[in-house]
């Protein structure tokens, strides 16, 4: 689940330069994302055939010590993986952006390697159910 929310957060970081989308009228996003928004299950399972393979690169940074570069590691699986969650969003108005959001997904990407164009992806909406008087305080 936290590799969703931190997706949200990214992407609501990036969307907010735009006017007029729903993001950009979004105070305090990280605050937000966190207190208003949930994913469920914890822990996501990720459906997928064939074999895992590992993704390599290199990790470059300029430092007042020169530059410094390291590779970083990570699994890979194959393109037509399958993820399926819930998105619990506690105020009004939330459901549409996070609908922005999941757009956003196809040309930015989710995990690790989302700058380099991995991990695009579609999403389908299965229905989305108002939850009234979640609280009665």
């Amino acid at each position: 689940d936290y590799q969703i929310k931190g997706f949200f957060k990214d992407t609501c970081a990036s969307m907010r330069k735009l006017p007029n989308t729903k993001s950009s009228k979004i105070k305090a996003y990280k605050k937000e994302i966190d207190g208003l928004i949930f994913v469920e299950p914890r822990f996501i399972p990720i459906k997928f055939t064939g074999e895992m393979t590992t993704c390599q690169r290199p990790l470059r940074a300029s430092t007042p010590m020169g530059e410094r570069v390291a590779l970083a590691n990570s699994e890979q699986i194959p393109e037509g993986a399958q993820l399926e969650f819930d998105v619990i969003c506690l105020a009004d108005g939330y459901v549409d952006v996070v609908k922005e959001w999941l757009l956003y997904g196809h040309m930015r990407g989710l995990g690790q390697w989302r700058n380099s164009g991995m991990g695009r992806f579609r999403h389908e909406i299965v229905s989305v159910e108002e939850m009234e008087d979640l609280f009665h305080v």
